[in-house]
Formats: structure tokens, sequence, C-alpha cells
């Protein structure tokens, strides 16, 4: 089944088309699964407006709709390409880590020597 959502002057219309009519009524939960997102439709059909049928077989059904609420989720379908990334790249999250203290204590053997410098210089100008 196929379902569109869409504005008609000041009415939420849906409109779904199949091989049969859909019959919908009442509160509704459509997810629809894409390779980069998950979009979650929920909402609440007020009325049938019109039901047609075309020479190919399809049905046609157009609702008002309210209580429309649509959530994108495009963290999930990434969840497992996200995980093989870090995984695979830990190695060298590691090694920066290991270099980002191997260069701390160099800092700070280096900000000692300029503070000897720094306190002879002051020494001798005095």
């Amino acid at each position: 089944m196929e379902y569109v959502f869409g504005p008609k002057k000041d009415k939420k219309i849906l409109r779904t088309k199949g091989t049969s009519h859909s019959g919908l009524s009442g509160f509704h939960t459509l997810e629809r699964k894409y390779p980069d997102q998950t979009v979650t439709d929920s909402f609440r059909i007020v009325g049938l407006l019109d039901s047609k049928e075309d020479s190919e077989g399809n049905c046609y059904d157009w609702y008002e709709i309210d209580q429309h609420y649509r959530y994108t989720d495009k963290f999930t379908p990434c969840k497992e390409e996200i995980k093989g990334g870090i995984e695979e790249n830990s190695d060298g999250l590691f090694d920066v880590a290991s270099l980002a203290d191997e260069n701390s204590v160099c800092i700070e053997e280096l900000a000692g020597m300029i503070s000897e410098v720094e306190e002879r210089l002051t020494a001798l100008e005095a």
C-alpha cells in the first residue's frame, strides 16, 4: 500500500493507493524504512473523502486526517556502519591518545626549562 500525506485547502489529507481499498478508521502508526532513515507517521482518520479505481486495477482512497506527527530516525539505519567505523579505527584512536600523553610529558618538561631560563635571565638583570 502506498501512503501520501499532504494538504488540501484547510485540511490535512492522506491518499492511499493499493490493489484494494484501504478502509482505514481511527488512529494509525505507519513506519517506512529506507536505506538511510526510518520515517514514522502517526495520525487519526477523521473521515473518508473519496474512493476511486483506475483502469489498471489500482484503488485510491482519500482521507481527512488530524493529529499527524512525523518522526524521522536517521541514526538507527547507520548505527552498524558507525559501530564498524569505530571498531575499525580504534587502534588509530589509541595511537592518538598515546601520542597526546607523550606530548603532555614533553610540554611539561619544556615549561620547566622555560621557567629555569626565565629565572636565570631575571637573576642576570638584577
